[in-house]
């Protein structure tokens, strides 16, 4: 009996300890009890290369941790992973990308900080893009009795290619990021202009479908990316005007001029 007494009084001392432990958890601002991941700003990785911006700086995937007032946790020691083996990952967040997968789905990132870890990030190991090509030289969009013009559901497209080995087809890439910028009457638009025309995504459907300004895209599995394109009014009294759409890749590494391409609309009225 005293063995036994003894035995619950050692218990209830552990339980009280975890418990304090836990309350010191949930109050302690230095203690991590939530991860925010915040991956990659881009959709895809070169193979052979490590992850990179625009312009070919490096671009390490970063995390936070979180207290339980999900305010950030300063030097919280982080440990980046992933379970494929084409990726090889460093603690500052580095990435780079030794081979493709052979499925070709993306490859997965993940922040593990303590016992905890983060939903994963996706990385799409690619070809290096270095040149686009739009799916028509010329298109035609029907402008209403009021001058205004959209492409409805209808996308101007382009396709990016990327390099391969030497005298071998070009591969289409996907996951690529392509900028959109239209030129109306010898004048490039701020991409963010939406007062003379823009480029665009349908949202919604049916009575709330909408417009959504946008001119970033991202390749899809077989390389192509579009955006619809919006003109506030064509010229009083005529029955014809013009707008080009310039799609636009960077090649994600240091001193490799940007590649464009260029589709004209034809805006006509009916």
């Amino acid at each position: 009996m005293k063995h036994r007494g003894r035995l619950a009084a050692l218990l209830a001392g552990a339980a009280l300890v975890a418990f304090v432990a836990c309350t010191e958890v949930a109050t302690d601002p230095n203690a991590v009890v939530a991860i925010r991941f915040d991956g990659s700003a881009y959709p895809s990785i070169v193979v052979g290369d490590s992850l990179r911006d625009s312009l070919g700086a490096l671009q390490p995937v970063r995390a936070t941790g979180l207290n339980y007032k999900s305010q950030a946790v300063e030097g919280a020691a982080f440990v980046f992973s992933s379970p494929d083996t084409n990726l090889l990952m460093s603690n500052t967040g580095h990435v780079v990308a030794i081979s493709r997968k052979t499925d070709a789905t993306p490859a997965r990132i993940f922040a593990t900080v303590g016992a905890l870890q983060s939903t994963p990030d996706s990385l799409f190991i690619v070809p290096r893009a270095d040149s686009i090509k739009s799916a028509v030289d010329v298109d035609t969009v029907n402008a209403g009795t009021t001058g205004r013009a959209t492409s409805g559901e209808e996308l101007i497209q382009f396709t990016v290619f990327g390099d391969t080995l030497a005298r071998a087809p070009k591969l289409a890439v996907p996951a690529w990021l392509v900028s959109f910028q239209l030129l109306y009457h010898g004048a490039l638009l701020p991409p963010t202009d939406t007062s003379t025309a823009y480029t665009y995504v349908i949202v919604g459907s049916g009575t709330s479908q909408s417009l959504r300004p946008t001119f970033v895209d991202s390749t899809d599995a077989s390389g192509r990316a579009g955006r619809g394109v919006a003109v506030r009014a064509i010229r009083a009294g005529a029955s014809e005007d013009t707008i080009s759409v310039i799609a636009t890749i960077r090649a994600r590494k240091a001193g490799i001029a940007a590649k464009s391409d260029t589709t004209l609309l034809v805006l006509r009225r009916q």
